[in-house]
């Protein structure tokens, strides 16, 4: 059951199939609530190399990011009348975003690595400047897969749904710059 659930939302995130084809259950939410709010606290721990961050700050502020997901998703479906694709809508959108947050795992892993690596001049630019167009790849398809999910939900296009997807992205980005 889990394998095809999980594949589920590996095509999801892959744009194979749409997501109005994924379980509506508040349980199954509740679970990718807590194991994407897991692993953004792992992420920022293994990126927060200065040490910065408290675990209570961490705790915090990821709150608060996963509540700018569910308070802009719940005010945007609830505006144009899709409230009850909300639960679905939210499982899809942290679903697929976290995986893409795993697909992340080995920059982040390799990030303290490079920064100690005492590299000939051009080979550390072009190391730099390759770790820099992956991550810019996974962001690209992380608001792809916003896009994509609200265009589904809340059955527009293209444009309003990349427009949806802004708005989603500019509420995480003010949100975690507000407790930071």
């Amino acid at each position: 059951m889990w394998h095809s659930i999980l594949k589920r939302y590996w095509n999801i995130v892959l744009f194979k199939e749409t997501p109005e084809n994924t379980p509506c259950s508040p349980l199954l939410l509740g679970l990718v609530l807590f194991l994407f709010y897991a692993l953004i606290l792992i992420q920022w721990h293994i990126s927060d190399l200065d040490h910065e961050l408290t675990w209570l700050s961490s705790f915090v502020i990821a709150g608060a990011l996963i509540g700018s997901y569910v308070v802009y998703t719940v005010l945007l479906l609830k505006a144009l009348h899709f409230f009850g694709r909300v639960i679905q809508t939210l499982t899809c959108i942290l679903a697929g975003h976290a995986i893409i947050h795993l697909c992340a795992f080995p920059l982040l892993l390799c990030m303290p690595w490079l920064l100690e690596l005492h590299m000939i001049q051009p080979l550390g630019v072009v190391i730099g400047v390759l770790y820099l167009i992956l991550t810019l790849i996974l962001s690209v398809w992380q608001f792809m897969v916003s896009a994509y999910i609200y265009k589904f939900a809340l059955e527009i296009e293209n444009f309003p749904a990349v427009l949806a997807a802004l708005g989603l992205l500019s509420c995480n980005i003010l949100m975690v710059s507000l407790w930071r």
